[in-house]
């Protein structure tokens, strides 16, 4: 049953798997970071929101330019739910569930009752076992679902990977105006530090989203894009084993009746 997301030529991947502890200590790192930049302030505020409408703002007119909006919506559904846990966690239960039957000798049809779909996955693939589907009939389903999800994860994590590139370039785009308005108020040196603060201010909201937002949020899905890979294609492999038993007992069976 793998054999149908080899041929869709999935990438290959790991078996590593994201610790709370790591993800806990990369929060306490960041936070660090922006409490010592708050603290380049001296008690002022680095708070700008000329500069913050330009790389922000602009970032996301950038983004929806390119993206659809729905894609923006999933991408922050998927960040949230990276946060609580790999992508394993959903089919651990059903894992167990195949393993066990594995190992205590038990055919698929013998797992549970599966009386219409439900999307989810053993069920579904039980119910299609039931309806007379075939091996490589089950195999193109399920596996076009995976595709289909993998699809929607790599989209997201596309999405993270230009937004790291657009904030720097809105950011590089405020600080020329910025260094502009400097030029223009020469002559009004009351205007000059607004104009300043504003050209390094934009440099540093763009540099600050890219490399402490959205480039380990990129990294972050693209890891789990491949911990969502891994752990189906073992799933599929799993249910591959009970399906080939149900047809090995139909053959034996059969042979028995004939004889």
């Amino acid at each position: 049953m793998i054999e149908g997301l080899k041929e869709r030529k999935y990438v290959q991947t790991t078996k590593k798997r994201t610790a709370p502890i790591s993800l806990l200590a990369a929060l306490v790192v960041f936070g660090l970071v922006v409490i010592a930049s708050i603290g380049v302030g001296k008690g002022k505020s680095l708070v700008d929101l000329r500069g913050l409408m330009i790389v922000v703002g602009g970032s996301l007119a950038s983004l929806i330019f390119q993206f659809d909006l729905m894609v923006l919506f999933k991408t922050a559904v998927m960040v949230g739910k990276s946060f609580a846990g790999t992508p394993d966690r959903h089919i651990q239960n059903v894992m167990r569930e195949i393993d066990k039957a594995i190992i205590e000798g038990q055919s698929l049809t013998q797992i549970r009752r599966a009386d219409e779909m439900t999307g989810e996955i053993l069920s579904d693939v039980i119910y299609m076992y039931h309806r007379g589907l075939t091996f490589d009939e089950i195999d193109a389903f399920v596996t076009g679902r995976v595709q289909d999800e993998y699809f929607e994860r790599e989209m997201a994590t596309a999405l993270l990977q230009k937004a790291s590139i657009v904030a720097p370039s809105f950011g590089l785009f405020g600080t020329v105006i910025g260094l502009v308005q400097v030029m223009q108020s020469m002559s009004s040196p009351g205007h000059l530090g607004p104009a300043m603060s504003l050209a390094l201010m934009t440099t540093a909201y763009g540099a600050g989203l890219a490399s402490l937002l959205f480039t380990p949020l990129a990294g972050r899905l693209e890891h789990h894009n491949q911990v969502y890979l891994e752990c189906h294609k073992q799933l599929l492999t799993k249910i591959g084993i009970l399906i080939k038993r149900d047809d090995h007992s139909v053959e034996t069976i059969r042979e028995v009746v004939a004889a």
